[in-house]
């Protein structure tokens, strides 16, 4: 099975969206992660970042990024809690 073959049908089983929509969400975002816009490459791979409960796509996010967002619940709520801390409001 070609490359290309292989990622279409982990995409379509595991998001629901198509290799064409992939490619589409990262030339909307300029080849770049969604949250800290540094440019994808050989060594930055896109993410597909989706809401676990409705399987919604979000957007591409770098490894980081998207780890990160994991381990902070990966809801609005440890997000904010995050921002606040950084920003000394806690």
């Amino acid at each position: 099975m070609a490359k290309r073959d292989h990622r279409s049908k982990d995409l379509a089983h595991r998001y629901g969206i198509t290799v064409e929509q992939f490619d589409e969400i990262r030339y909307r975002q300029g080849d770049a992660c969604a949250l800290c816009v540094r440019p994808f490459g050989r060594r930055r791979a896109p993410h597909v970042d989706h809401n676990h409960e409705t399987k919604r796509v979000r957007g591409l996010l770098c490894q980081n990024c998207n780890t990160g967002l994991g381990k902070l619940g990966d809801d609005l709520r440890g997000v904010l809690r995050a921002a606040m801390y950084l920003a000394g409001d806690c």
